[in-house]
């Protein structure tokens, strides 16, 4: 998987593509929001509309990236989930608690 980044005004948007499963997948998603915190950016949007396929550590690193972001008194949101992402968000409860967005424009006014 890789991971590009952008900002919008305060927000970072961080362009994923590829699988979001285990092993480098989720691991660079948690490196990157570290340092993105580490820096002080903590109003980040995960844009995954070129994420065809999340597993459960995939999901698992979406968790710890919210529980992060949250931690640094930031807000963490998502763009553009797939039809299956949305399914595993929904299942296991997590659509409740992260905001998902299908405009970019939308999603970054959000914050």
């Amino acid at each position: 998987m890789e991971i590009q980044e952008r900002a919008h005004g305060g927000v970072t948007i961080l362009d994923l593509s590829g699988n979001l499963t285990i092993g480098r997948g989720e691991e660079s998603l948690r490196e990157t929001v570290s340092r993105l915190l580490a820096t002080g950016r903590n109003q980040v949007l995960v844009n995954l509309s070129d994420v065809p396929a999340i597993d459960s550590s995939g999901i698992g690193a979406l968790i710890k990236a919210f529980t992060s972001v949250n931690d640094a008194k930031g807000k963490l949101k998502l763009l553009k989930p797939s039809r299956l992402a949305r399914h595993l968000l929904s299942i296991t409860g997590l659509l409740s608690i992260l905001e998902t967005y299908d405009d970019e424009g939308s999603a970054v006014a959000s914050f």
